[in-house]
């Protein structure tokens, strides 16, 4: 009986070559993805509901019944808003005015400072230098303002 140990040495061989290259292959399952930098962080959570507003305090009053029903719908480069009054108008583009992300500069000139963006809240101030409480006007109120949202 004649052995057959060059097929079985090629067999096991190819085995164990094949094992490791699998092992070898699981193994690089490819890098990480890279890391979100803060602009591309932050429009997603602008981006990821219709903000809802809570309360709004100019010059540290609450002048949130100015603007009940509020809501802000953003884009990757625009707004739409609900009862914006004549502060947010009811659409326009932004665009962020730093790499950091911490302010946004709407079309209109305005720059919006994004003190707080959360997965669950917003809280954007600017200052409104107009006033234009009266009959027949859209209300709005000069001075600080500070509008918290949530979803």
């Amino acid at each position: 009986m004649k052995a057959n140990y060059p097929n079985r040495i090629s067999a096991a061989f190819l085995l164990i070559t094949m094992t490791a290259a699998l092992v070898h292959l699981t193994g690089c399952g490819g890098s990480d993805p890279a890391p979100l930098s803060k602009q591309e962080e932050v429009t997603a959570k602008l981006t990821a509901a219709t903000w809802k507003v809570q309360n709004v305090m100019v010059g540290g009053i609450d002048k949130s019944s100015v603007y009940q029903g509020l809501n802000l719908k953003f884009t990757d480069a625009g707004f739409t808003s609900t009862n914006g009054a004549a502060v947010w108008p009811a659409s326009g583009n932004w665009l962020f005015s730093d790499v950091n992300a911490t302010a946004i500069i709407r079309n209109d000139g305005l720059t919006v400072t994004l003190q707080e963006v959360t997965d669950t809240s917003l809280k954007l101030a600017l200052t409104w230098n107009k006033t234009t409480i009266g009959s027949g006007r859209v209300e709005s109120v000069s001075g600080q303002h500070v509008f918290s949202f949530g979803k």
